[in-house]
């Protein structure tokens, strides 16, 4: 009895110190294009919800939620549950990311055989006026 309980706690110790991806995308993004700021924006929150805000006709507006899921330390899964495109609510995609710094962000990913690169910057905090 006593070897069976060493091994419970042993084993809940083990599991703790298993690593998991660590979430280096939590943030705000924002697209680049051209090495130019587009002010479309990607949020990754901490709970695993997403979010893409940009500017409209009526002005700033949401345009995808969604969760991601990491998959390894360079893959996430996305789920769109809102989109501003019809046709890609309840889609799933496979993001391939790399960091490079703290500052770029640099997204792959296919849709419908298509495939797509995509470079953010992280927004920082402003100094004040």
């Amino acid at each position: 009895m006593q070897k069976r309980f060493f091994w419970i706690p042993a084993i809940a110790l083990l599991m703790a110190f298993v690593s998991k991806p660590q979430n280096r995308l939590t943030g705000i993004w924002e697209l680049q294009m051209d090495g130019a700021s587009t002010g479309l924006l990607k949020l990754y929150h901490a709970d695993g919800t997403t979010t893409n805000i940009g500017l409209g006709d009526d002005g700033f507006g949401i345009s995808m939620e969604g969760t991601y899921t990491l998959q390894s330390e360079n893959s996430y899964l996305e789920k769109t549950v809102r989109s501003s495109f019809r046709d890609q609510v309840g889609t799933e995609k496979l993001v391939q990311f790399r960091l490079a710094g703290d500052s770029l962000l640099h997204l792959s990913y296919t849709v419908s055989g298509e495939t797509f690169t995509e470079e953010y910057k992280k927004l920082k905090l402003i100094n004040g006026q």
